[in-house]
């Protein structure tokens, strides 16, 4: 049986990780992928639809999470050759070395 998400507190939102999350979410599409944020029984992942890369993440998970999945899945793909800003590419690493 598929996990429930919880939705999050859309009260309580932090500016500084809303700008971190479009910050990996630029990474996305500098490496050719579209992020999308839809409802769904999904956390996140990769997914190629009609030869298109995207990268799927639930609308209903917390911002800590959220970026904790669009991090990690950067560290899977690999970023070298394209500039990262440095909080982008610590938080790279850090999901790297979990």
């Amino acid at each position: 049986m598929a996990s429930v998400i919880k939705k999050a507190d859309k009260k309580n939102l932090d500016d500084k990780k809303e700008e971190l999350i479009d910050g990996l979410k630029n990474v996305y599409e500098n490496l050719g992928y579209e992020v999308r944020i839809e409802k769904g029984l999904f956390k996140g992942g990769f997914c190629l639809l009609r030869e298109k890369k995207l990268f799927l993440l639930n609308k209903n998970l917390d911002q800590d999470k959220k970026i904790s999945y669009l991090a990690k899945n950067l560290s899977l793909i690999g970023t070298d050759g394209i500039f990262l800003k440095p909080n982008i590419r610590e938080l790279i690493e850090k999901e790297t070395d979990n």
